[in-house]
């Protein structure tokens, strides 16, 4: 800031009339106070955009004390500097305080006063022999230095009769719409951005009629005092202005700060999403704030609270959006006034404690489900077992049962014929021999379907190879590193290989083989089932009983599994079980 007001000093001190030093001074703040303003919003808000270009404004006011020179070329720099400055004053106004035009209307004004300086303007420098004095942006009023671009022997009448009055008429008006574009943005603003806006107005407004007066006032009385008072107040307005900014800057700091507070206590009381929402809008004032969400199954998809979709780009409404993130992953994103993004800290802050609620509600909706699944699971286990036995205890009575019944009976037949006829009643009780191996073997399949005695005898890979061999395809099994593992674990991973298997008997049609594989591998035993039918129409397999049961016996185990089948490639089933390591059971 020193070398900013001593470059200053030195240029304006040149050649100027009156008081040198009033005018030194003058130079030195419109130059200064932007740019100290600028930095101070830079590095004390982590604002990227609106600090930057109050620098960027503060180095363009440098440049137009240039017009303080006595030489042609310099005084003609400065002269151009002023023109652009007013550009850059038209799109502060409309991009404070995030430094972004946020609308198309603001993208078309800062456009026109751009378009107005080029074509209205810029063509002055090559037709007209000098630059209308007094100006804001020298101090020179008489005998000042001509226009270093003029290129032709005199200048067009058509320049001062029409040129400059369209260049003033047309400048005035696009500043006009920005005044009534910031008016109807306070109108229609939160009680946030209506604190900084305010300000703002006032001195833009003020600036704009300064403008005004000053066109009217120089066409009318170009010598008069009051010309250059109204003048130099135009160009004390920069300066006003960035201080305008400032206390807009500090208003909402004091306000930030207060906001922060308040939600950090209304959030202890938010149950849900949408009490986070609530919690928002009333800390910051803001009641358009929106909550969307991650939806599940959907990538990069949005819901509301409620569940109903939501969509974070193209909006087109003005609002911003910041992500909530939990290690590294968005937990929901915030809809808000985009007056917030004047300090990204805040917005941050704000963001960091509402991600901590919403992601323990998530945590806690999912362990919910998660336990009502275990519930539900459960249940169907339970179902499942009371089957089972009703089946085996329906077996057993409608045939071992019967069988042993039956012969019961026939031993006390067979006991008379011995006494009666002793080589018939001989003959008579081999053949019940022969009945009672058959009940045996009834008795032997019924405890099979319960736990296979060779699966509990000699493990999974013997338990499989035996079940492949009765099945109808030819079934391929392969093996790495399978030791013995719980009974739970084993059973639960010999039921689902089965029931897939059986389900490729079934439905796999034109299956010449079906592939299962065993990896263990680290802390988890990994199976495959796969076979080369046809697959699923459309490629989807609508889970019934079977899958259900695969599903259940696997998550009592804490396993998981998948089904994948594709038309012409065939079907197959992956999932894993963990396991802590072999044991020790049946070695």
């Amino acid at each position: 800031m020193v070398a900013t007001a001593a470059a200053a000093l030195i240029v304006a001190s040149g050649d100027a009339d009156g008081e040198p030093a009033l005018v030194v001074a003058a130079r030195a703040a419109i130059v200064g106070i932007p740019m100290a303003v600028g930095l101070g919003v830079w590095l004390r808000t982590a604002n990227e955009r609106f600090g930057p270009l109050l620098v960027a404004v503060g180095g363009v006011c440098l440049l137009s004390t240039l017009s303080e020179s006595g030489e042609d070329g310099l005084y003609t720099l400065g002269r151009v500097a002023g023109w652009w400055l007013e550009v850059l004053v038209v799109y502060m106004l409309l991009a404070f305080p995030t430094g972004r035009l946020a609308t198309r209307v603001d993208r078309v004004l800062a456009g026109a006063m751009a378009g107005v300086v080029v074509l209205l303007f810029m063509p002055r420098l090559l037709i007209a022999e000098a630059f209308p004095i007094p100006s804001p942006y020298t101090s020179c009023v008489r005998d000042c230095p001509q226009n270093a671009l003029f290129v032709l022997d005199r200048q067009p009448a058509i320049v001062d009769s029409f040129i400059v009055p369209l260049g003033t008429l047309a400048a005035v008006a696009v500043m006009t719409a920005v005044v009534v574009r910031l008016w109807r943005r306070v109108g229609e603003s939160t009680v946030i951005a209506r604190r900084m806006l305010v300000p703002v107005l006032a001195v833009g407004a003020a600036r704009l009629a300064l403008t005004v007066g000053g066109f009217i006032v120089r066409d009318a009385h170009p010598d008069a005092w009051a010309t250059s008072a109204v003048a130099w107040a135009i160009a004390l307005g920069v300066p006003v202005l960035a201080l305008a900014f400032l206390l807009g800057f500090v208003r909402w700091r004091l306000f930030a700060g207060d906001a922060l507070e308040h939600f950090a206590e209304l959030l202890r009381r938010a149950p849900d999403a949408d009490g986070v929402r609530k919690a928002f809008a009333t800390a910051f004032r803001d009641p358009g704030v929106e909550i969307a969400l991650p939806s599940r199954g959907r990538g990069g998809a949005w819901s509301d609270p409620a569940g109903g979709p939501m969509f974070l780009a193209g909006r087109g409404d003005g609002s911003a959006v910041t992500l909530v993130e939990r290690d590294g992953a968005a937990v929901a994103a915030v809809i808000h006034d985009p007056a917030l993004e004047a300090d990204p800290r805040v917005v941050a802050a704000a963001a960091a404690m509402a991600g901590v609620v919403l992601d323990n509600q998530r945590l806690a909706s999912e362990a919910e489900t998660a336990m009502l699944e275990v519930r539900r699971s459960r249940g169907r286990i339970a179902a499942s077992a009371e089957r089972e036995r009703r089946r085996i205890e329906r077996d057993l009575h409608d045939s071992a049962q019967q069988r042993l019944v039956a012969l019961r009976i026939e031993l006390e037949l067979a006991e008379d014929i011995v006494r009666q006829d002793p080589e018939q009643g001989i003959e008579r009780l081999r053949e019940l021999e022969g009945q009672l191996d058959q009940a045996l073997d009834e008795l032997r399949s019924l405890a099979h379907g319960v736990y296979p005695p060779l699966l509990a005898d000699r493990g999974l890979p013997e338990a499989l190879e035996s079940a492949a061999r009765r099945c109808a395809t030819p079934v391929r099994i392969e093996t790495h590193d399978v030791g013995r593992y719980p009974p739970e674990v084993e059973g639960a991973v010999y039921f689902c290989i089965l029931e897939a298997l059986q389900n490729s008997m079934k439905h796999a049609r034109g299956a010449h083989t079906v592939w299962v594989r065993l990896d263990a591998s680290g802390d988890e035993l990994r199976f495959s089932i796969r076979d080369d039918g046809a697959g699923a129409a459309d490629g989807a397999i609508l889970p019934g009983v079977g899958i259900t049961n695969m599903t259940d016996r696997l998550e009592a185990v804490g396993g998981e599994f998948e089904i994948t089948s594709t038309p012409g490639v065939g079907t197959a089933v992956r999932g894993r079980v963990p396991s802590v390591g072999p044991s020790a059971v049946g070695v």
